[in-house]
């Protein structure tokens, strides 16, 4: 084995250990579909609500808000946001995958990780697309971005962030 390959090697494994690496993100975006109520955080989703509503729907999630403060039964509140649904998740998580993959197979050729990441980026934006921006909020595009980033520079590329904020759409 040349130092070359061996030094490959050790990267090809620290790439694929970022596979679990991802599991923070994808666990977030399921939270938002398996809804479990607390009410903490249900009253600042229909508080929120209410201030973003038009005045004709404030008086239906006055009434949630209501419900909520009782200790009332009361509607899942985050139903406004559910533009996914599980499958887009494991299409996302697919994604991420297939960028994983990818990479272990590029020998880190600058050439072809950015078009790696390139293709992983516009992916992402189509699946968010259909999502209708919904998909990646500001927290899970911090993490996101670095998840491609840190897992990129792995394979010897250090300018993902560049490509990242020149196409993402998210």
């Amino acid at each position: 084995m040349t130092i070359k390959s061996a030094e490959w090697s050790k990267k090809h494994e620290k790439i694929e250990s970022y596979r679990k690496q991802k599991q923070g993100i994808i666990d977030d975006l399921r939270v938002c579909i398996r809804y479990t109520p607390n009410r903490d955080n249900d009253l600042l989703c229909f508080m929120e609500q209410y201030l973003k509503a038009e005045k004709k729907n404030r008086a239906k999630l006055l009434e949630q808000i209501k419900y909520c403060i009782n200790g009332e039964e009361y509607e899942n509140p985050f139903l406004a946001y559910n533009h996914y649904d599980e499958r887009s998740i494991e299409e996302f998580e697919h994604i991420l995958n297939e960028y994983i993959d990818q990479l272990k197979l590029s020998d880190g050729e600058s050439t072809q990780v950015s078009r790696i990441i390139e293709s992983t980026i516009l992916k992402i934006n189509e699946l968010h697309d259909i999502c209708r921006g919904q998909l990646i909020d500001s927290w899970r595009n911090e993490r996101l971005t670095q998840y491609i980033v840190t897992v990129s520079r792995y394979a010897g590329f250090q300018n993902a962030e560049d490509i990242i904020e020149a196409i993402k759409q998210w």
